[in-house]
This record gives C-alpha cells, sequence and structure tokens, in this order.
C-alpha cells in the first residue's frame, strides 16, 4: 500500500483538529504548515511542522516540494487566503489541491451572493483556472452545528424547529465531525492520485427531513417541539437583507433557503463510502444524546440565531 504525502495548512479549527487527527492516524506521511503566531505545539512529536507566512510565495514553495497533496482547512475568515496555495503549486510537484469547502455545491446565484460561499467558488475557480487538480468534498452540513446552534432552523436543546419553505418534508444531509474527519483519512491517506483528481466527494452519515427531526424530538422530550414556519418569499427577503447589511445571518437564510428549495441533497452530489464506519442515526444523535457539542460561537452570534425563531 502506497501512502500519499499530504501537507495540511488549518489545523487547530473546530472540524480541521478532528481531521488533521485523522490523517496522522492513517500513518500517511502529514506535515502541517502554519501560519506565524499559531499554536503547533499540540500535534505528536512525529509530525513535522513547518511555519509558513502565506504572503512569502517562496517560503510556501519551498514547504511544498515533498508534497502530493495539499489539504486546505481554513475556516470561514480565511477562505481568501487560499489563493497563495494556488500561486504556488504550480512552481511544486504538489499534484493534488482539497480547498476548504465542507458544505454543499454552492454555485446557485443566490449563493454566489453570501460572501463566503463567494470567496469558496472563487478558490476553487482560480484553481481551475490555474490548472491544478482540485478535489472538492461535500458534506451537506455538520451535525453539531445544524442540530445545535440554529444555523438551520433547528435548535435540539429548546426543542424548537423552523420548517423553511419545504423542509419539513425536505431532507438535509447531515454528516458528525468524527464522521467526516474518518472520511478524509478514507479518501486521501491512500488513494491513488489519478482517482481523485477534478472529483467532487459527497458525504452522506444520515439524512432527515424537518418532520423526522420533529419527530425525534417529540421522542426525545415527550411533548412536540415549538415549530415555526418561514415562507420561502419571507427567507429570500431575509436574505437580500442580511446580504446587504453585511449580517452573519446570511449563511444561515441562505442554508434554510437551499434545505427548503431541495438543493441540499443534489448538491452534495456522488458519495464516499467509509469502508467500516458504524454511521450515527438521527435517534442517536437526538434522542440517545450522542450529538457533541458545537464550538463557541459567541454571544453575538448566538443572540442573532436565537432571533430567527419567531
Amino acid at each position: 500500500m502506497s501512502f500519499n504525502r499530504i501537507a495540511i495548512y488549518g489545523h487547530r479549527g473546530w472540524a480541521s483538529s478532528a481531521i488533521t487527527n485523522a490523517l496522522i492516524a492513517s500513518k500517511a506521511p502529514v506535515k502541517v504548515l502554519y501560519r506565524p503566531g499559531s499554536d503547533a505545539s499540540g500535534l505528536p512529536p512525529s509530525v513535522p511542522r513547518v511555519e509558513v507566512d502565506l504572503d512569502d510565495q517562496k517560503q510556501l514553495i519551498a514547504a511544498l516540494q515533498d508534497i502530493d497533496i495539499v489539504i486546505s482547512l481554513a475556516g470561514r475568515e480565511a477562505t481568501s487566503t487560499q489563493h497563495a496555495f494556488v500561486k504556488a503549486i504550480p512552481s511544486t510537484n504538489v499534484k493534488l489541491f482539497v480547498p476548504s469547502d465542507l458544505v454543499f455545491r454552492n454555485d446557485a446565484e443566490s449563493a454566489l451572493r453570501v460572501p463566503v460561499l463567494k470567496a469558496k467558488f472563487e478558490v476553487e475557480e482560480a484553481a481551475k483556472e490555474a490548472k491544478i487538480p482540485i478535489t472538492l468534498v461535500y458534506v451537506g452540513s455538520f451535525a453539531e452545528s445544524a442540530l445545535s446552534i440554529g444555523i438551520f432552523g433547528v435548535d435540539v436543546p429548546k426543542n424548537r424547529v423552523i420548517f423553511s419553505g419545504d423542509s419539513a418534508n425536505q431532507q438535509t444531509n447531515i454528516c458528525t465531525r468524527n464522521y467526516v474527519a474518518a472520511a478524509y483519512a478514507s479518501i486521501f491517506a491512500t488513494t491513488p492520485l489519478a482517482q481523485l483528481q477534478g472529483r467532487a466527494i459527497g458525504l452522506s452519515e444520515l439524512r432527515a427531513t424537518g418532520k423526522e427531526i420533529a419527530a425525534a424530538l417529540k421522542k426525545k422530550y415527550g411533548v412536540e417541539p415549538r415549530i415555526f414556519r418561514h415562507s420561502l418569499e419571507k427567507i429570500n427577503n431575509e436574505l437580500d437583507n442580511a446580504i446587504k447589511s453585511g449580517s452573519p445571518l446570511a449563511l444561515s437564510w441562505y442554508c434554510r433557503k437551499a434545505w427548503g428549495e431541495g438543493i441540499i441533497v443534489k448538491g452534495v452530489g456522488n458519495l464516499w463510502e467509509v469502508e467500516g464506519y458504524s454511521k450515527a442515526t438521527l435517534d442517536d444523535l437526538l434522542v440517545g444524546g450522542k450529538l457533541e457539542p458545537y464550538r463557541d460561537v459567541g454571544p453575538e452570534t448566538s443572540k442573532a440565531l436565537d432571533s430567527i425563531f419567531h
């Protein structure tokens, strides 16, 4: 079995730390690139780590000379920094670039008005224009955020759900952080690069409609969840207002629009199955209490997301 040599950028985030750990555990040769001022001390001593200023192209090119795959796990605020890799990779032996995506296909006109989604799309297009082979990984939604903080209109801790458009009957695609991490290791550690180049790979641990989520909440709490209903007209208006005002809720309104229109499952595409992985079920997560907490989004964002439930 031949391993791919992997460089990871963005190893400390809520999802990226789990992905990094899974890739390291896969035994593939992993090198971690980290920005000046970041902390790489928590990595195993055996893992090479290189401090890299992405604005220094010579430094970045040097760090990538012995690498087959560059996996970027840059957070939302750092999405545009990935253009540095697009500029550097043609001067290296890197054969595959995996930009940070982890949502669902977002090239619809309304999606490209949401700043973070537009930034992701622009990185992908720049890589294609530079003729850099890429692989995109789509998860639909992370269970920990989609089911707990309200971004998709589901609030498990407060037993309430917003049916957005037709989300009561449309499925959303859901993956836990642990499943995504296991999938990254399954996909990138040993798969021949020719089988990955130019692909969009979907991950799906479970799928559920809004009604199924509401039923699971009733099973959990013994009472019906509070149900709110937002029409697509309302969602489109709120999305427009959020984009114009620069509100962080723009992404939430877009995700709920996509669910209500049945776009999310279609936007995940062809699925990769993680061999031997025992997938979580909706009952496991909501009734059995196995839903892990999401990262702290801060009081301002929490208050904004809470305000949607009316």
